[in-house]
């Protein structure tokens, strides 16, 4: 049995604990709507660990809910994914990750008992390991949120990984020195001038030479 039918089972049971629990929430409850899920931001370089957070708004009254997260798997690699205070905060939750649910996807499944949780907060932080440079766009789908009646809505994120600049000139500081060394390579214009001069001043002495009376008689 693989690791994707395994966690394919555990995710039914949780979903099959949602639907109970909608079944059991006051109709006043199902009243949120336009529940929002949002993924943040990050930058850096390629080996580098960046963190990703994926919030959630206007969850006031939900159950909780599933969703697959899409990204470059050639540029991104997920390491981790920690709950954060959102359902820390709430009195009893359940939660479950899958970080190689399929190439370039990440599914996160997460119950709350009795709607008790905030109306907004951070939900997760997903950790990735930059494998290459370029961008990746953060996208959420394939959501459900219990119990059933409350929409939902997503905003994606990005992560960049800017390209190492040409000739191995990574910052400021190196550019400016190999500026310094290329002029003091150069000859000063001044030098130039100066010698120029003296050699049209000794060409002009000697040609007088040449031309005075007498010049090269014995």
């Amino acid at each position: 049995m693989n690791m994707r039918t395994v966690f394919t089972k555990k995710a039914a049971f949780l979903l099959t604990f949602l639907l109970i629990a909608a079944m059991a929430v006051p109709g006043t409850l199902l009243a949120a709507d336009n529940l929002l899920l949002s993924v943040s931001d990050a930058g850096g370089d390629t080996g580098d660990l960046v963190e990703v957070n994926i919030s959630i708004e206007n969850a006031s009254g939900s159950e909780g809910g599933q969703f697959v997260l899409n990204f470059d798997g050639e540029m991104l690699k997920p390491i981790a994914l920690e709950t954060d205070v959102f359902l820390e905060e709430a009195s009893n939750s359940m939660e479950m990750a899958n970080l190689d649910y399929d190439q370039g996807q990440l599914m996160f499944i997460w119950v709350t008992a009795a709607a008790d949780t905030e109306d907004s907060g951070v939900l997760c932080t997903v950790t990735f390991e930059v494998l290459k440079e370029g961008e990746s766009l953060l996208e959420i789908d394939e959501v459900v949120i219990s119990p059933d009646g409350i929409d939902s809505v997503v905003e994606p994120g990005l992560v960049t990984a800017p390209a190492e600049e040409a000739n191995g000139i990574t910052d400021t500081e190196d550019a400016a020195d190999i500026d310094v060394a290329v002029e003091e390579g150069r000859t000063s214009p001044v030098v130039i001038i100066l010698a120029v001069a003296a050699l049209v001043i000794a060409g002009y002495a000697a040609y007088r030479l040449i031309k005075k009376p007498g010049a090269g008689q014995k």
